[in-house]
């Protein structure tokens, strides 16, 4: 998940407001933010803990309060706020880090990253330096949660596009009501409460539409700067109710502390990928941070996981570390596709190593000058000679240490030249040729270009389903006379990516092939749950249309391919092997018995994906994936799901490895557009051996 700090001013400066004695310096503020920028990293990293991602929910929070302190101070003070000063605050802490950031990821980017995944990742930037991201994520249907395809090295920049989304609306919106407070004379603590009961219906507004689009669009609602509003309305609330807050009796407010503390913990091991979010996935995240910052108005106590020295300087550096670890493990990730232990220790050492320089030598320097300011406000430090040497050196060495991690990428050409396959007869030839591919050392000239994998599509409609059940789909009735030899094509992409080969195969014989899958919605007799809510909710009907078109054809043939691991209803668990046979069982059955033979074609291997794998820096052994445990599981209960008379398996294993050693490349060909679907061109390569499986299937 991405998740990180998002930019907040001092805390110094927001706790005045809210009667801190003393310097007034929140410390626990502080240290709070470090726990949130350090469980956000290693989830992301490590994996560990399931939960770290509400770390972006904690900084939502302590956003909204301290932002919002900062407005209300300067209004209690002056009468006014000065739009002017808020945004020119915000650009100076903001826009030099993200640039920075942005600017040495695109250049990593061009040189690393091949074709499609460059020019993606460069519009990513573009949207991320315009503040808009997240809506660039949830448009293009970015699951958070990805595992299974090139993952954007700038997706982090989702949590501070709501944030700044944010503040583009509510200062304005702080000020009017405020200003009518005051109009209809109604100050102190009147406006209080009118701002509060502003916040309050944002707050019940956001979260009522947040329950709607994590039902509807839970991709989108991830995303979105409406489902997200409530989380900084409830540290602007907080902040409005700093008066009453300061009242909370002295010895209470370690506990108020410490049950946020506790609370957040929880969440970081209770919180999972499966958690409906924002809301109510969020909620817990959300009070914990709440709880912490309301126990610290008014007065605080030494809290020492909170307020140590290293707690204090980690939260100091939060921004620039949340903005560096994403993009290193992107991208050493994509360098180092078989560093299983070492993108981590690069990672994190490489995160540090970049945070406290750019800290020191972009980000605090350029938030505490006078830049963008209309005049100076106070007399600049004196620069002397030793210091503009030494910042000078700094940013030496930060641009040479991103310059070289870049430019090393440039070692392999890239391997963007189509070839022209040779065509195979044999399992034999194949294996000589999976052999050769698992030995070579340098790339081959490739087809498809590797650099135009994303832009593969199923062609010919094919994997959109069928109407009237999917209303975008296919028309999927066969017209009179219907076709002597007729064979359907049933499942969810895997079927759909088989069609070149069934085609291939079938078509040269005289038969009519139809293309009856789903992308997204296997044919199983059992519900289940695809990433896609629109894919749900119409995989029911479009698997009613089949059966009853199987049922009225009665094809010669049915060709049915799915993908392992499917999510069931229950939960959205991963089926068990015992429910996944079940279902296959059924399904072959109950749903196909009007069919004259059937055929289940097994989904390719899971490996790795060439889109991320196949880079300038690469070579083919980085590429070669193993034959899993998992894979060979469900292939042994299709075997036996499909060995009753009338239907045959057909394994496909031995198509793509040999010895369980599997290449992402045969023969100049690349085997898989992702992690588990056929390319067209490999499709066709095997056409002649389903051909020969196909012979006893068709003579009997």
């Amino acid at each position: 998940m991405s998740s990180g700090p998002l930019v907040t001013p001092d805390p110094r400066v927001a706790s005045r407001h809210s009667g801190t004695p003393g310097t007034g310096f929140r410390a626990d503020i502080q240290g709070l933010r470090a726990v949130a920028v350090v469980v956000v990293i290693l989830e992301h990293v490590l994996g560990w803990p399931a939960g770290g991602f509400v770390g972006v929910d904690v900084f939502f929070v302590i956003s909204g309060f301290l932002i919002t302190s900062l407005l209300l101070k300067e209004h209690d003070r002056t009468g006014r706020v000065s739009f002017a000063d808020f945004y020119r605050r915000r650009v100076r802490r903001i826009m030099p880090m993200a640039v920075l950031v942005l600017v040495c990821t695109y250049v990593a980017s061009s040189l690393l990253f091949l074709g499609d995944r460059f020019r993606s990742t460069a519009w990513d930037a573009l949207w991320a330096g315009l503040f808009a991201s997240n809506w660039r994520f949830a448009s293009v249907g970015t699951d958070y949660w990805q595992t299974d395809g090139p993952v954007s090295p700038l997706r982090h920049y989702w949590s501070l596009s709501v944030e700044e989304q944010f503040y583009l609306v509510w200062p304005l919106l702080l000020v009017l009501v405020l200003h009518a407070a005051v109009r209809w004379g109604r100050a102190g603590s009147a406006s209080q409460w009118a701002t509060g009961a502003v916040l309050g219906a944002v707050v019940v507004g956001s979260i009522v539409f947040a329950l709607w689009e994590v039902g509807h669009r839970p991709t989108v609602a991830y995303f979105s700067t409406f489902s997200r509003a409530w989380e900084l309305g409830v540290g602007a609330l907080l902040a409005v109710a700093t008066p009453l807050l300061a009242r909370i009796p002295a010895p209470a407010r370690p506990a108020y502390q410490w049950l946020g503390l506790t609370g957040l913990a929880v969440s970081l091991f209770t919180v999972s990928a499966q958690t409906p979010f924002p809301v109510p996935g969020a909620i817990l995240s959300v009070i914990s941070a709440a709880l912490v910052i309301a126990g610290g108005v008014g007065g605080q106590r030494l809290m020492f996981p909170l307020t140590n020295r290293a707690a204090r300087y980690v939260g100091d550096i939060s921004y620039s570390l949340y903005l560096w670890h994403f993009p290193l493990f992107v991208l050493i990730g994509a360098a180092l596709p078989a560093g299983r232990h070492t993108v981590p220790i690069l990672t994190l050492g490489g995160t540090a190593l970049l945070s406290v320089l750019s800290y020191h030598l972009v980000e605090d320097p350029i938030r505490r000058s006078s830049w963008l300011e209309g005049r100076r406000t106070a007399t600049p430090r004196r620069r002397t000679r030793t210091t503009l040497i030494r910042r000078a050196a700094g940013l030496t060495a930060l641009a040479a240490t991103v310059a070289v991690v870049a430019t090393v990428t440039v070692r392999t050409p890239s391997p963007e030249v189509a070839a022209h396959p040779v065509a195979i007869t044999s399992q034999d030839q194949l294996e000589a040729q999976i052999r050769t591919a698992l030995d070579v050392a340098e790339w081959p000239v490739l087809t498809p270009p590797p650099g135009k994998l994303d832009r593969l599509v199923f062609t010919d409609g094919d994997g959109r389903g069928c109407r009237p059940a999917v209303p975008d789909g296919n028309d999927c009735a066969v017209t009179a006379p219907r076709p002597r030899r007729l064979a359907v094509v049933v499942g969810d992409s895997i079927g759909a990516a088989w069609l070149p080969l069934v085609r291939a195969a079938l078509e040269p014989a005289g038969w009519v092939v139809r293309d009856l899958t789903y992308a997204g919605c296997p044919f199983l007799a059992a519900d289940t749950v695809s990433p896609i809510d629109d894919i749900t909710r119409s995989c029911p009907g479009h698997r009613e249309t089949v059966r009853t078109l199987v049922t009225k054809l009665e094809p010669e043939l049915v060709v049915v391919s799915n993908a392992y691991h499917q999510r069931f209803t229950k939960a959205g668990q991963r089926a068990s092997l015992t429910e996944w046979e079940q279902a296959t069982r059924t399904a072959r059955e109950r749903w196909l018995a009007a069919a004259g033979r059937i055929v289940a074609l097994q989904p390719p291997p899971v490996g790795l994906d060439p889109r991320t794998c196949i880079t300038r820096l690469s070579a083919p052994p980085d590429c070669i994936s193993t034959l899993s445990q998992e894979d060979q599981s469900y292939g042994r209960v299709d075997r036996r799901v499909w060995s009753a008379r009338g239907s045959w398996h057909i394994a496909t294993a031995d198509w793509f490895c040999v010895s369980e050693r599997c290449p992402i490349f045969v023969g100049g060909v690349v085997v898989r557009r992702d992690r588990n679907h056929v390319t067209a061109e490999y499709a066709r390569k095997l056409a002649p051996l389903l051909e020969e499986a196909l012979v006893p299937v068709l003579a009997d």
